[in-house]
């Protein structure tokens, strides 16, 4: 015999509460609700596996308790990210959706405003520019952005120490006596960009090396996943033609055409040239010889949006948070004695 599904009425008997105190917590309501009241209901419908009808419940809350992320392309990094935020939000019966702007303004305004007609609870925006307007509209739902900061709004967001980051990097890379470090950057617009530039700069004048404009490179002629593959493949060619044996790659699909480049070109990593990247997986480790790179602390940047997002859904007020990364060293930022 099917058994039935369980119900509002099983949870609050479990629980030991109303039916109210149920909905009030499944409705994202419970701001008045002590924690320990709240933990006992979710731990029920733990318990009882159950799932509540969110058609039903976006016809009365108004809402859908679908939390909209948009991201720029298609970078593993946010993928990861994704993994974390979607497990984060589960526990307080949100369920997140993917759509990617592809580095495009229009692409990313049609995304919001599409979410926003279907009445997402929130959205959580890798904005395409630092300067990206906000409109008055949009604020009618918790929004908050990921990754990169806005220049001029009091959106909340998380984001990572990216002057720090590309600090080190840059500075691992002068430390084997290259004189002459080509930098790698996506989009001039972005924040991470800007925090990304700074920091190879300040590296460079620390030991008084003047900054080459020519060996700096960004990936802002043509947007997209594909273009800034494409765009580091093009860049780390004329490098190498230039005989730059130092490249600092500022994200993970730049550091793809790079590798690509130098493959081809038939030069030797450790060898003929050292590089360090953006954004740490399994596959840097048994990729020959093992990529050095900048480790962002992904999971946590999930966990935490995910948490922030639900807050700001209750309605209460969170300060944005900033991360740290982490200079991981591996093959091939080390030239290979001879």
């Amino acid at each position: 015999m099917k058994r039935n599904k369980p119900t509002l009425h099983d949870v609050a008997e479990v629980a030991s509460v109303s039916i109210a105190t149920v909905s009030n917590v499944l409705n994202n309501k419970s701001t008045e609700l002590s924690d320990k009241t709240r933990d006992k209901v979710l731990s029920a419908i733990k318990e009882l596996n159950y799932e509540p009808n969110q058609f039903a419940r976006g016809l009365k809350t108004g809402r859908s308790n679908i939390i909209a992320f948009i991201i720029p392309d298609q970078n593993p990094f946010f993928t990861e990210v994704l993994t974390e935020l979607s497990f984060e939000c589960q526990k307080h019966q949100l369920h997140v959706v993917v759509a990617s702007s592809e580095e495009n303004e229009e692409k990313q305004r049609d995304l919001i405003d599409t979410f926003i007609s279907q009445n997402v609870s929130a959205v959580i925006l890798v904005p395409v520019k630092s300067d990206f307007n906000i409109e008055e509209e949009w604020l009618k739902i918790p929004i908050m952005t990921l990754d990169r900061a806005l220049k001029t709004t009091n959106i909340p967001s998380i984001t990572v120490d990216n002057v720090d980051a590309a600090y080190h990097a840059t500075k691992r890379i002068l430390e084997n006596n290259c004189q002459s470090v080509g930098l790698l950057l996506a989009n001039p617009k972005i924040s991470t960009t800007i925090g990304r530039k700074s920091g190879y700069e300040k590296a460079l004048a620390d030991v008084d090396i003047m900054i080459n404009p020519n060996l700096i490179f960004y990936s802002d002629l043509q947007f997209g996943t594909d273009a800034q593959i494409k765009s580091g493949y093009n860049a780390t060619k004329k490098l190498l033609s230039r005989g730059i044996k130092g490249i600092v790659s500022t994200n993970h699909l730049l550091l793809l055409g790079a590798l690509q480049a130098i493959r081809e070109s038939g030069k030797v990593i450790g060898k003929d040239v050292i590089i360090v990247g953006f954004d740490d997986s399994y596959w840097n480790e048994i990729y020959t010889p093992k990529l050095s790179v900048i480790s962002q602390p992904v999971k946590e940047m999930g966990q935490k949006a995910g948490e922030m997002i639900f807050k700001l859904i209750q309605g209460k007020e969170v300060e944005s948070i900033k991360l740290s990364t982490n200079l991981i060293i591996r093959e091939s930022c080390s030239f290979i004695e001879k």
